[in-house]
């Protein structure tokens, strides 16, 4: 999972751009729980830096001197999704006598490369033709002109194949300017052998996913003196992740983070609804069953008997020799979940925007989907690649493919969303921590309804 920064209010252009594609927090974007930790930057004109990993050049570089040559910019990740990105390309260009692509991996190095890198470029004007993106920070990337609306080179046959959180996730006042490279979710990971000793069956659909009710009862009733009932990863720091794992909790309820027109977080963040819901996840400290400060494998030491975490967590989980299965989101009123990943958007500066999209249309075509799904382990962004991928169609990941079908919602698109998600980052640990849920949630949008007046014109 990348790992975004703790958001301060950004007065600059610049500052939205290094905070949106930095950090240090988890943003529900990664494979198998990688980091990549970006805090600060400068404006630096240097040529970003590109290195090898396993057998591929991490810059892939263009041919032919007739065909249209596009730049690609993709911040580094783990070896092989990194070298899955490389091969991807060379494939495209191999295939396309008149489009020859070359892209840059940009090293994240434990400090802010990405962002400096996107930052350095808008100041000189030099941007890419194509970004690789974080999906929640869509908003602020087409309200600063960084990316432009592709609406024109999309149908509705395409785009049909998709699923929904994904369109959700790259539109922005009423116009579509990215598609996603991958999904993301969170189920109720659980520990089979516990569950088995405590005589609790669980849930195998939505349909039959726990109510808030129902997850407090039997999580209360798997805390014991040397275990927890549930690990809702506080130790992943207070940012993205909170938001990222949390907003599901309001949703549910029948809440929302801002009003529809994304003018107001009055009302909403602080509403009913949203007041309602953080008490409840207020109550799931009081009563013990959730760690404030839980060891980094609590989980997978069978320390905890749940999991509110993403795809990564099989794989640890696997690896510790766990016997572990997956349940759906726990819900409210209606059943909802996380969504939200990497995803890609064609750069205002190009001046091949057409020839810019057919790279972006190869990149989250039905193949490329699969491939990237079985390297990450996040699920695909297209409903082919789930009919084609036969370990979806049974549990556990059966799971996963109707959290992803069927109740996925993506985050809010606001150009104010690093202010919005810090603020409920904020309020999530100060539920935590006892805190009064309607004082912090007043004061939290009161940080908001301030940045909201920036873009409100």
């Amino acid at each position: 999972m990348k790992k975004m920064s703790k958001w301060i209010a950004p007065l600059t252009l610049s500052a939205v751009l290094l905070g949106a594609c930095g950090g240090n927090e988890s943003s529900g974007e990664s494979s198998n729980n990688e980091t990549a930790s970006n805090n600060g930057g400068n404006s630096s004109d240097e040529a970003p830096d590109t290195m090898e990993t396993g057998e591929a050049d991490q810059t892939v570089e263009a041919s032919g001197d007739e065909s249209v040559q596009l730049d690609m910019w993709i911040h580094q990740t783990g070896e092989d999704e990194t070298n899955f990105y490389v091969e991807r390309i060379d494939a495209f260009n191999e295939e396309n006598d008149d489009i020859h692509v070359t892209a840059e991996i940009i090293i994240d190095d434990g400090g802010s490369s990405y962002s400096d890198s996107i930052n350095a470029a808008l100041v000189a004007g030099n941007l890419p033709d194509i970004l690789a993106l974080d999906g929640p920070y869509v908003a602020s990337f087409a309200e600063s002109d960084v990316i432009q609306s592709i609406d024109e080179y999309v149908d509705e046959e395409f785009l049909d194949d998709f699923v929904d959180s994904i369109i959700q996730q790259g539109s922005y006042d009423g116009e579509l300017y990215s598609l996603g490279a991958m999904e993301a979710s969170i189920p109720l990971y659980y520990n089979k052998e516990i569950f088995e000793e405590e005589g609790i069956e669980a849930p195998t659909s939505v349909d039959e996913a726990w109510t808030w009710d129902e997850f407090m009862e039997h999580a209360e009733a798997l805390t014991t003196e040397d275990r927890y009932g549930l690990n809702l990863f506080m130790n992943y720091g207070v940012g993205e992740w909170m938001t990222f794992m949390g907003a599901p909790f309001v949703w549910s309820n029948d809440g929302e983070l801002l009003s529809e027109d994304g003018s107001t977080a009055d009302g909403y963040l602080n509403g009913p609804e949203s007041v309602e819901a953080f008490e409840y996840i207020k109550s799931l400290f009081e009563a013990g069953v959730v760690d404030l400060n839980p060891g980094e494998m609590q989980f997978e030491e069978g320390n905890a008997a749940m999991a509110l975490g993403g795809p990564w967590i099989s794989v640890t989980a696997e690896e510790a020799g766990v016997d572990w299965g997956m349940m759906p989101y726990p819900y409210k009123e209606t059943p909802v979940s996380p969504s939200g990943s990497m995803a890609y958007g064609i750069t205002s500066l190009t001046e091949n925007p057409e020839e810019a999209f057919e790279v972006m249309k190869w990149l989250t075509n039905e193949e490329s989907t699969i491939g990237l799904s079985e390297v990450t382990g996040m699920p695909p962004v297209r409903h082919s690649a789930f009919e084609s991928m036969d370990h979806y169609d049974e549990l556990p990941w059966s799971i996963m493919r109707e959290q992803v079908t069927e109740t996925a919602k993506a985050r809010p698109q606001t150009p104010a969303y690093p202010v919005l998600t810090d603020a409920f980052a904020q309020s999530f640990h100060a539920a935590a921590l006892g805190e009064d849920v309607q004082e912090t949630l007043d004061q939290q949008v009161e940080r908001v309804e301030r940045e909201l007046e920036r873009f409100n014109d």
